[in-house]
């Protein structure tokens, strides 16, 4: 009876936390507020491949932990953060677009127009690219201002 207790506790403290935080401008990991789930997001403009950031080259931006795989990335993202931070706060793109958040994998984004998109899933970004990556931007821009509104 006591774990039962202890479990609906912890369960109700959880969704608690959850909902009041259920949308923060920056898409940051549970544990520890990585944005970008702890990759270098300079990395995709400059070596062209997502690269882990390490925990002594940080910037803190928008309230969340930024890592950088070295001292010029950290120090490129510090002097301009909107010119490599990912579009809509690292949320994924595709459901963005669909008026939804939702994680991302590092792994899957691409760059348009000078920007960095990141997706949860190929299947996402291949819809991009198959349906229009303006039309798309257009759609996620419009949510993103929605959700932007609401905080």
């Amino acid at each position: 009876m006591f774990n039962r207790l202890l479990l609906v506790g912890f369960a109700v403290f959880f969704l608690g936390i959850a909902n009041a935080s259920a949308f923060d401008e920056v898409n940051k990991s549970f544990l520890g507020g990585l944005a970008v789930d702890g990759y270098d997001s300079t990395a995709y403009f400059r070596m062209s491949t997502p690269a882990e950031g390490a925990e002594n080259y940080i910037v803190e931006y928008k309230g969340a932990t930024w890592r950088f795989a070295d001292a010029t990335s950290r120090d490129l993202f510090a002097a301009a953060p909107e010119s490599y931070a990912p579009q809509y706060g690292g949320y994924c793109s595709n459901q963005m677009s669909l008026g939804n958040l939702a994680d991302i994998d590092p792994g899957v984004w691409l760059i348009y127009e000078g920007k960095l998109y990141l997706f949860g899933h190929d299947a996402g970004r291949t819809r991009w690219e198959t349906t229009g990556i303006a039309e798309r931007i257009r759609d996620a821009d419009e949510n993103w201002q929605k959700f932007l509104a609401g905080n």
